[in-house]
């Protein structure tokens, strides 16, 4: 398992390229398609660059579009219409956050099994939720991630 300090570069490479990318949506006729259309090149040109018929790129626009176009297939069209194909999986926000919230919702299903938890007063039970939370951030136990 990695340690702590190599976990937080990960975070903040993953929380930078979550800044980079917001809010860029995938452009309506897809990622192929629009750049080919901008750059003012034709099917023919696209494939010619490749070593594929006009037909390929076609079928590589709808499988895009499909979601099942390759990742290989994404970098080849790419690098022959001068461009860089760009794969990442973009946190829904900072990782600390999502980790918090994780052990946020771990503390409260512990909750249900504290004997005597819900006579406690509100104060109580939100510093028991709160150090619980806390404690379950620092020691990331091997099933912090496992569903409820």
């Amino acid at each position: 398992m990695p340690d702590f300090m190599q976990r937080r570069r990960w975070a903040r490479i993953l929380d930078r390229s979550a800044e980079q990318f917001a809010d860029r949506p995938i452009p309506e006729k897809g990622w192929i398609a629009t750049m080919r259309l901008a750059l003012g090149m034709s099917a023919e040109q696209v494939a010619a660059r490749k070593g594929v018929s006009r037909n390929a790129v076609y079928q590589a626009e709808r499988s895009e579009k499909e979601g099942a176009v390759s990742i290989k297939q994404m970098e080849t069209i790419a690098a022959a219409m001068n461009g860089t194909f760009v794969y990442a999986i973009i946190p829904n926000a900072p990782i600390e956050q999502l980790k918090y919230r994780q052990a946020l919702r771990r503390a409260h299903i512990m909750a249900r099994d504290k004997p005597g938890f819900r006579s406690w007063s509100k104060d109580e039970q939100q510093d028991w939720i709160d150090d619980t939370a806390a404690q379950q951030l620092h020691d990331m136990p091997t099933d912090f991630w496992e569903a409820e």
